[in-house]
């Protein structure tokens, strides 16, 4: 095989994405969804997008309204790497919809531009911003990476080891828990709280896991 070849071969290789296509059984928040794929179950983090968190104005009506478009519906996913938590960064798609771009598009999430330079994106926030759509009906609405440093300094340093706790969360829940906990399904996930509470999730009011 001839080098040029060879070199355009694997250069096609190495930014070509991973793909799959599954049923969404959660929906975490306007973000985040899990994807039930091969009988796995996989947690999907909308790259090039950021909604607010779930305590910040619109956080729930972002989950809402990212559950009545995909929730229960067949989805493929394009991915190439993931974040820290070891969740797929993805690219959602339903049918011919690129799920990503609509949140955006509707208001219900900022185009995430630490790490994504995507026009189509960009786009669709300018759009969203003029219409005053969603997020941007607001007179001063706060970009949820601001939120989450601000709350971060509000909550000053953790307990020693408690980052490191084990606790437990499940697919379509939004809380974390203790082993045995009667609100756990059988479907429960092990983490540590550090982790846990990156990913958005609250303490179990049940059994009151460590914060």
């Amino acid at each position: 095989m001839k080098p040029t070849i060879l070199l355009t071969l694997l250069l096609t290789f190495t930014v070509s994405a991973f793909e799959f296509t599954g049923k969404v059984v959660g929906v975490a928040d306007g973000d985040t969804i899990t994807v039930l794929y091969n009988k796995q179950q996989h947690k999907i983090r909308f790259q090039h997008i950021d909604c607010p968190e779930s305590t910040q104005a619109f956080g729930a009506k972002a989950k809402q309204a990212l559950s009545e478009k995909v929730f229960g519906k067949t989805v493929t996913v394009k991915w190439k790497e993931k974040d820290r938590y070891k969740r797929i960064l993805g690219d959602v798609y339903l049918g011919q919809r690129w799920i990503n771009a609509e949140m955006v598009q509707n208001g219900m999430a900022w185009h995430y531009k630490f790490f994504s330079k995507d026009a189509t994106v960009a786009a669709a926030e300018t759009k969203a911003r003029e219409a005053k759509l969603g997020i941007w009906s607001q007179a001063n609405p706060t970009a949820p990476w601001n939120f989450r440093k601000k709350g971060a300094a509000n909550r000053g340093p953790p307990e020693k080891g408690a980052a490191n706790t084990k606790v437990f969360t499940t697919a379509t829940g939004e809380k974390y828990h203790r082993d045995g906990c009667r609100s756990l399904a059988k479907s429960k996930f092990a983490t540590i709280l550090s982790k846990a509470k990156a990913a958005g999730y609250g303490a179990c009011k049940t059994c009151k896991p460590p914060q």
